[in-house]
């Protein structure tokens, strides 16, 4: 087990069931994500907190990179579609964490947030600027 305190997609479980879960949920595209050249899974954008389950009934948490974010319901709607479909399911309830704990890019998967980096240093080169932190020197 992962010493996370959200699941990551190298993270193994216990449950064969879990694993079934999370691999549907590497599937499910942050839909802001979507807008950009780089669509990014919800698993690899770090938003999977919870993955609970209890006899055939599974429970899924998810922390938003915004409270305010619009496309919760969609994306509950996409995970609750994928993951019911799963043998051994036969509800699912996914939840906005709302604890106040707050969605950071570290929760990002490490591949993801490099990408990320290289990319904006990519546009910056092409449009010739510097990093302020350099010109500050």
């Amino acid at each position: 087990m992962s010493t996370e305190t959200h699941v990551t997609p190298d993270q193994e479980f216990d449950s064969e069931l879990k694993s079934r879960i999370k691999t549907e949920l590497g599937e499910v595209l942050d839909p802001c994500s979507c807008m950009s050249d780089h669509p990014i899974s919800i698993l690899d954008l770090g938003l999977v907190e919870r993955i609970e389950v209890d006899d055939r009934e599974v429970t899924i948490d998810l922390l938003l990179t915004s409270q305010l974010c619009t496309y919760f319901l969609e994306m509950a709607d996409e995970v609750v579609d994928r993951v019911e479909a799963l043998d051994g399911v036969d509800t699912v309830e996914v939840h906005q964490d709302t604890s106040g704990e707050v969605w950071t890019q570290e929760r990002m998967a490490e591949e993801e947030r490099t990408a990320r980096r290289n990319r904006l240093k990519t546009r910056m080169e092409e449009a010739g600027l510097e990093p302020y932190a350099e010109r500050a020197e």
